[in-house]
């Protein structure tokens, strides 16, 4: 089967798959273990903040594999035609003949989104929660009743300090 293909190609295009597809499995277990640590690390972050913990989150998540190994997938076949087409050698790269080189790409971008994800998970979510907070309090003090009420807990609070 191998000479047939070889001699109506008129060149062995198979050569080198093997090692790009390994490349390629790699590059996505080294995505699907980012995916795991930003995982973990929503669910702690949202346990030290006392937030429940829901299936909606994990439902994202799952998307989220979808997409990513998806995108992947698509770039690996992306790869694999570009390589059985030899269309490195026409172009003069061969020094890049055999590699994955948009599957690598595309993981390095997934990688580089993951960890943004997991250093600003918990500043963002902080970030919205003190501005709801400020704005709940803003309304508060809109309030004329409530602004009376506040001024007169501060003054009991300064007078027990003073006392």
């Amino acid at each position: 089967m191998e000479n047939t293909l070889n001699s109506m190609f008129g060149t062995n295009v198979f050569n080198g798959l093997g090692g790009m597809v390994i490349v390629a499995v790699m590059a996505m277990l080294v995505v699907l273990f980012a995916m795991s640590v930003d995982l973990v690390s929503g669910i702690r972050k949202a346990k030290l903040r006392g937030e429940l913990r829901t299936s909606t989150a994990l439902k994202r998540t799952l998307t989220k594999f979808i997409s990513y190994q998806g995108g992947m997938i698509i770039a690996l076949g992306v790869d694999l035609l570009i390589h059985m087409s030899q269309l490195l050698h026409l172009f003069g790269l061969t020094a890049i003949y055999g590699v994955p080189v948009v599957t690598c790409l595309v993981g390095v971008f997934l990688l580089v989104v993951e960890f943004i994800s997991v250093r600003e998970k918990y500043d963002t979510k902080t970030k919205k929660e003190m501005q709801d907070a400020a704005n709940f309090i803003a309304k508060l003090v809109e309030n004329d009743s409530m602004r009376e009420a506040l001024k007169a807990v501060l003054e009991q609070t300064e007078k027990r300090t003073e006392e």
